[in-house]
C-alpha cells in the first residue's frame, strides 16, 4: 500500500477500523456526548450481496436495497426474486434509491483524522495508535510509558489504518472465498434434495405399480376361483332340485297308487273284485317299478379344487408376472478352475485339494477358484438365489464379460466385478471402492442376487428374511455373468458346495 494510501484511506479501508479502536475512543468522548459509530452506519449502508458500501443502489417493492450490478448478475443467474425475503418478482421492477447512495456516498468520505480528536488528558492530537490497550493517544501519552516499550507500543495513526486495513482485506477474502464455497455447498445441498425427493417419489410408484400388478392378478384370480365354485354349484343344486321334483313326483304316484289299491282292497263284492282285476294289477305293479326307479344325488363341491393349498397354486401361477422371473442358472464348465469339482446337474460347486488336468483355455480361471454361469445378460432384470450355509468363506455377485481371469487380479467395480463376500463364517464386506464391511451376520444361509441391467443395479438381499445387503449402482455396456467363488475348502471346514436354489414353478 502506497504512502498516500495510508495517508487518505479509502472508505472501506475506514469503516473496517477494528472495532476495539472505534469503541476505546467512543468510551473516552462519551463523558461529553453520546457519538454513533461509522460501522453502525456502513452496516446498514452494505449491500449483504456484496458485502460493500451500496453502489446504485435499487429499492424492490419488498423495501429491500441491493447494489444494482449484483441484483441484475443474481436474477440472471438464478431467476427473478429477492435475494432476502425470496419473494418473486415476475415483472422486475425496481427503483433507484437515490437518498441511500448520497449517504452511503458520505460514509465513503467520512474521514478520521488525527487533529478532529483530542486526548482528553494532555489536550494534544491523537496522532498514535496504543496497539496493547487498542486505542488512540498524543506523544505525551508515549512519552509517560518506559523508553524501552515506547517503539513498540505506538505507531502512527496512517500506519495503524494500513496495518488493521490490510488484515481486514485479508479476512474478507478469505470470508468471501468461503463464502463462495458455501454458496456452492448450498446450490448443491439443495439439488441433492431435489434429487432425492424426485428419487423418492419414483420409488414410491415403482413400489405401488409393483404391488398393483399383485393386487390385480390375486383379485383376477379370486374371482374366477369364486366363479368356478359358483358355476359348479349351481350344476349341483340343479341336478338336487330336479331330482327332489322327481321324488315329489314319484311320492304322489305313489300315494295315489296306494289310495286304488286301498280301494280295490275294500271291495266286498268278489264279482266286482275280480272284474278286470288282472289289468288292475299289472297297472299297479307298473306305476309301482316306476315309483321305486329313484336314486339320491348326492354329488358334492370338490374341496380339493376350493379348499386346498390356494396360496401355493397363486403363487405358483403368479410367475407369469414376476418382474424378474426367477432365473434358472447352471454353471459353466469352461471357466472353472481347474480344483473345483461341479455336481452333474452344474448347479453345485466347491473346492478339491487335487488340480484336474483341464486344457488352459481363455475363458477358465487358473488362479482364482471360481466359476461364471452358463448365461450371460445383456438386458433385462434377473434374480437367483445361492445357498451359503454351513460355509465360513465365499464370494458371489456379478461380473462383466471381459474380466481378466489369469492369475491375481484387483476384484472392484472399477475392474467389472460386483461383488460381496463372507470371510471367517460371519464378516461380510461389498467389496466397492474401498471396501465396505456389512458388519457381522450370523446364519446366513441364502444369498439373493438381483441384477438390473439397463437401470446399472447390482443388489445382494439376505434371501431367507428378503432383507436387504447392499447395492452397487454402474452404468453396464457389455454382457455380465454371474460369478461364484467357494474359496479353498480349508482342510474341509469349507467343503460345503455352493448351490445354485432350482425353482422349478
Amino acid at each position: 500500500m502506497s504512502s498516500s494510501t495510508s495517508r487518505n484511506p479509502s472508505t472501506s479501508s475506514l469503516t473496517s477500523i477494528n472495532e476495539k479502536e472505534l469503541t476505546s475512543v467512543n468510551a473516552t468522548a462519551s463523558e461529553t456526548s453520546c457519538e454513533l459509530r461509522p460501522e453502525d452506519f456502513t452496516r446498514e449502508l452494505s449491500c449483504i450481496l456484496c458485502l460493500e458500501l451500496f453502489k446504485e443502489p435499487v429499492i424492490l417493492p419488498c423495501g429491500h436495497n441491493f447494489c444494482k450490478h449484483c441484483l441484475e448478475n443474481i436474477w440472471l443467474r438464478k431467476g427473478v426474486f429477492c435475494p432476502e425475503c425470496q419473494v418473486k418478482l415476475p415483472e422486475r421492477k425496481y427503483i433507484a434509491n437515490k437518498p441511500l447512495e448520497k449517504m452511503a456516498e458520505r460514509i465513503k468520505a467520512f474521514h478520521v483524522g488525527s487533529n478532529q480528536q483530542k486526548c482528553l488528558e494532555h489536550s494534544e492530537p491523537l496522532t498514535l495508535y496504543w496497539k496493547p490497550h487498542g486505542k488512540l493517544a498524543c506523544f505525551s501519552c508515549r512519552e509517560a510509558q518506559k523508553p524501552k516499550d515506547q517503539s513498540t507500543q505506538f505507531i502512527l495513526v496512517p500506519d495503524a489504518v494500513q496495518i488493521y486495513t490490510e488484515k481486514l482485506i485479508t479476512v474478507r477474502l478469505q470470508l468471501r472465498s468461503i463464502l463462495a464455497k458455501l454458496e456452492k455447498m448450498r446450490t448443491t445441498q439443495e439439488e441433492k434434495i431435489s434429487n432425492h425427493k424426485e428419487n423418492s417419489m419414483q420409488l414410491q410408484y415403482h413400489i405401488a405399480l409393483e404391488f398393483l400388478k399383485l393386487h390385480q392378478f390375486l383379485h383376477c384370480k379370486e374371482k374366477k376361483l369364486i366363479k368356478k365354485l359358483k358355476e359348479e354349484g349351481e350344476q349341483i343344486i340343479h341336478a338336487m332340485e330336479g331330482n327332489l321334483n322327481k321324488l315329489q313326483d314319484q311320492i304322489r304316484n305313489a300315494k295315489d297308487t296306494l289310495v286304488c289299491i286301498q280301494s280295490r282292497l275294500y271291495q266286498q263284492n268278489s264279482s266286482g273284485f275280480l272284474k278286470g282285476i288282472k289289468p288292475f294289477i299289472d297297472r299297479m305293479e307298473q306305476k309301482t317299478q316306476y315309483v321305486s326307479k329313484s336314486d339320491l344325488v348326492s354329488e358334492t363341491l370338490c374341496t380339493g379344487s376350493f379348499k386346498g393349498p390356494i396360496h401355493y397354486a397363486a403363487w405358483k401361477e403368479m410367475k407369469s408376472i414376476l418382474s424378474p422371473d426367477i432365473s434358472f442358472l447352471t454353471l459353466d464348465t469352461k471357466t472353472a478352475h481347474p480344483n473345483l469339482i461341479l455336481s452333474e446337474d452344474l448347479t453345485c460347486v466347491r473346492h478339491d485339494d487335487t488340480k484336474k488336468a483341464l486344457l488352459d483355455i481363455p475363458e477358465r480361471f487358473d488362479c482364482s477358484v471360481s466359476v461364471l454361469g452358463s448365461e450371460g445378460f445383456t438386458g433385462g432384470k434377473h434374480y437367483w438365489e445361492v445357498i451359503v450355509q454351513h460355509k465360513t468363506k465365499w464370494t458371489l455377485g456379478v461380473v462383466k464379460e471381459s474380466i481378466n481371469r489369469k492369475g491375481n487380479y484387483p476384484l472392484s467395480p472399477k475392474d467389472g466385478h460386483w461383488l460381496i463376500k463372507l470371510r471367517n463364517k460371519n464378516e461380510l464386506k461389498a467389496l466397492s471402492v474401498p471396501p465396505k464391511s456389512l458388519g457381522l451376520i450370523n446364519n446366513l444361509s441364502r444369498i439373493g442376487v438381483y441384477l438390473d441391467y439397463e437401470g446399472g443395479q447390482v443388489s445382494f438381499y439376505d434371501a431367507s428374511k428378503m432383507s436387504h445387503l447392499y447395492t452397487f449402482e454402474d452404468a453396464f455396456t457389455e454382457k455380465l455373468y454371474p460369478y461364484f467363488c467357494p474359496c479353498l475348502n480349508d482342510s474341509g471346514e469349507n467343503i460345503t458346495p455352493l448351490k445354485i436354489v432350482a425353482y422349478n414353478m
